[in-house]
């Protein structure tokens, strides 16, 4: 009986002892988690650089990922995730689905499915796209204690960054705040010269000519060797052609018109579309595309002592109309109107790279009224961060691991193809057979 009684409790006891390690080692991995990534470029893991920046970055991160109510989605955008709140426990994220929160995705100037607001220390970064280089910056980008200076030129009808009009750029500072720029207002008849703490100069769409006085101010501050950007329209030649001999370039006649914007379901040819960009350090890793409304084309003057790039050019289908935008719009070459593609953008830098300029023939795609049309904002941002030189942060790697693609010779496609195509096929045919055969015999 008591033989019986201990075989019983031996019995019992195995799988109650598997059943305490199992609640054990779960308790244990929650206290002390641990993960190892076995594949062999680690895919699965964050680059040092990456880790770097995560363990020096002080104080929590909200990450607000604005998404359809998906939960494979959200299983995916968690597993990546998952991989910053190893190294930063404190980085916190939710789900917004703009569809139910339209009135929440709106005020945060939500454009596609997908977005991201990272937001530390009262500062936001937005992003379209999810992955570990992009991520990285932002946080990067956000965690910079100094403060850039942009100082916006004003006193001449200028676009205003801190102004609430259709026309005025007012959208855009708000967003440059949030990224840590201090955006300020400069009236030369005020101050000789910017504040010398500016770390870039905003020229948007002046109304009226500057001065004598104020156009020598500005040759001054760029032989200090200041940074620039310079905003041009079609209307007034006259007024942008002064600012434009400063930097060896000149302004082509007329308005640009452009077909292909028809595929987008515009109906307004005024409106020239920019999709493909130059290896340059402005757009890099930039895919959008960006729409530029009554913009003007752009031409090298004369030789400078500035490595000039032309940065946004538009696509064939496009010239420069001289004349009124009604009806049957037709290029006329007689008139100097010029096929595309023509330049909207040229990127000035100095050979030491510390100065740098840029000319856009365009100030609405920036403004309140179109600032969110396609990658308009996210393009302004990206140059921005190129004129104040922030983008020393781009070190991050965004090479796909190449484990993830398997790549066979010729030959051995051929072999694979017929050997499942024709050879199994076959082979399951004469086993079928013989089988068959063999049970007939029997």
């Amino acid at each position: 009986m008591i033989t019986r009684l201990l075989q019983r409790l031996n019995q019992l006891a195995s799988p109650l002892l598997l059943l305490a390690i199992l609640i054990l080692g779960l308790w244990l991995s929650r206290l002390f988690p641990l993960q190892w990534d076995w594949t062999r470029q680690g895919s699965n893991s964050l680059s040092a650089t990456s880790v770097a920046v995560l363990e020096s970055t002080t104080g929590p991160i909200e990450i607000r990922v604005f998404v359809v109510d998906n939960p494979r989605i959200h299983a995916r955008i968690e597993r990546f995730l998952a991989r910053y709140r190893q190294h930063k426990p404190d980085l916190t994220f939710h789900f917004v689905d703009p569809a139910r929160q339209p009135d929440t995705a709106r005020r945060q100037g939500i454009s596609l499915a997908g977005e991201l607001i990272i937001a530390y220390r009262g500062r936001e970064e937005r992003l379209q796209r999810l992955d570990e280089q992009h991520l990285t910056q932002a946080i990067q980008r956000l965690r910079q204690r100094h403060t850039r200076w942009i100082a916006s030129l004003s006193g001449h009808g200028e676009r205003s960054l801190i102004g609430q009009a259709n026309h005025d750029l007012g959208e855009f500072g708000k967003r440059l705040s949030q990224q840590g720029y201090q955006v300020v207002e400069l009236d030369l008849t005020e101050a000789p010269t910017p504040p010398e703490n500016t770390s870039l100069l905003v020229i948007a769409s002046p109304l009226k000519s500057l001065l004598e006085g104020e156009l020598r101010q500005l040759q001054g501050y760029l032989q200090q060797g200041k940074n620039l950007l310079l905003l041009v329209d079609s209307d007034r030649p006259g007024v942008y052609q002064p600012l434009l001999d400063l930097l060896n370039l000149r302004q082509l006649p007329g308005t640009i018109v452009d077909a292909n914007v028809r595929q987008l379901g515009i109906d307004n040819p005024a409106v020239a579309l920019v999709s493909d960009y130059p290896e340059h350090e402005a757009t890099r890793e930039f895919d959008l595309i960006s729409l530029y409304p009554q913009a003007t084309a752009l031409q090298v003057s004369d030789a400078a002592d500035w490595q000039i790039t032309p940065l946004l050019q538009t696509l064939s289908r496009s010239w420069n109309e001289t004349g009124p935008l009604k009806g049957e719009i037709q290029r006329d070459p007689g008139l100097g109107e010029e096929s595309g593609p023509l330049t909207i953008g040229y990127a000035l830098q100095r050979s030491d790279g510390q100065q740098r300029a840029l000319v856009i023939g365009d100030g609405d795609f920036l403004s309140n009224s179109y600032l969110m049309n396609a990658g308009n904002l996210d393009l302004g941002l990206a140059l921005i961060r190129w004129l104040t030189t922030d983008d020393e942060m781009l070190g991050i790697p965004a090479e796909a691991p190449k484990d993830r693609e398997l790549r066979l010779s010729p030959l051995l496609q051929a072999i694979i193809g017929l050997g499942w195509l024709v050879v199994a096929p076959c082979l399951l045919l004469i086993t079928g057979g013989i089988i068959t055969w063999q049970r007939n015999r029997a």
